[in-house]
């Protein structure tokens, strides 16, 4: 009678261990998957591989969470597109506005701080009360990435049409192409992706990133509302104060951009 009476005891116990040890698991081989745009040095493809120093900071606070990291490239709109229907669990690096904070849960810790500016060819002039007030002239030709925020005075400068025409494509090495070809005037752009892709592109002689920012912006990782991820939310935001706080974040800036 005892063996009988123990038997469905040690099978449950075995089934709890069994369940318990299936969590553990779970928990440290999760992956959360994330959605961005090429956005150099940001985030940067290459031979088939994803890059850049937000790629390596993002990264780094999931492993320290104990979570894998897959990171899709996509044109802008479509991340925006999954990321608001549930099929990519977060995005970055993103401005705030409060059409995206209807379907996204952003981070309270910034994740770069981003100066907005004008990008020009070499044989332009713009001075900065122009960058101020947007009066350019007949430089008044602008090219931006569709769907992508530029923080609040340029994007309010662009729903009230001041500017004579707007080029909106999906990839910044157009817009580039875009002043090349003289097609557009103007491209608008933050000032590390701007460097970079002219840098990236051998155009150093023929634009102009103009001195005079526009704004600045702080940036963030957002998770989609649509998965109910508040807690992963908040547990990133810890693991990256807690990069900040040891000069953890600071050393993988340096390390990429001495790379």
């Amino acid at each position: 009678m005892l063996n009988l009476c123990r038997r469905p005891t040690v099978r449950l116990l075995l089934m709890v261990l069994l369940f318990g040890m299936t969590g553990m698991v779970h928990a440290t081989t999760s992956t959360v998957r994330l959605v961005t745009q090429e956005y150099p040095p940001y985030i940067q493809t290459a031979d088939g591989s994803v890059d850049g120093v937000a790629v390596r900071v993002v990264s780094r606070a999931f492993a320290k969470l104990g979570y894998d990291v897959e990171i899709e490239v996509l044109p802008w709109a479509r991340a925006l597109y999954k990321v608001r229907t549930g099929l990519a669990d977060g995005i970055f690096t993103i401005f705030k506005t409060s059409e995206r904070e209807t379907f996204l849960d952003y981070s309270q810790q910034v994740l770069f701080q981003q100066e907005i500016r004008v990008v020009h060819r070499s044989n332009v002039r713009i001075f900065e009360d122009a960058i101020q007030s947007f009066d350019f002239g007949a430089y008044s030709s602008v090219c931006v990435i569709n769907q992508f925020s530029y923080g609040s005075r340029i994007d309010t400068a662009l729903a009230q049409n001041q500017f004579d025409q707007v080029l909106r494509l999906t990839l910044a090495p157009q817009c580039l192409r875009m002043l090349e070809s003289g097609r557009a005037r103007l491209w608008i752009s933050n000032y590390f992706g701007a460097r970079a892709l002219i840098n990236q592109l051998n155009m150093k002689d023929m634009v102009t990133i103009n001195p005079h920012p526009i704004e600045d912006t702080p940036s963030y990782i957002a998770f989609s509302k649509a998965k109910e991820l508040s807690t992963l939310r908040d547990q990133f935001d810890h693991a990256l104060a807690d990069m900040k706080a040891t000069g953890e974040y600071q050393a993988i800036v340096d390390d990429f951009f001495n790379d």
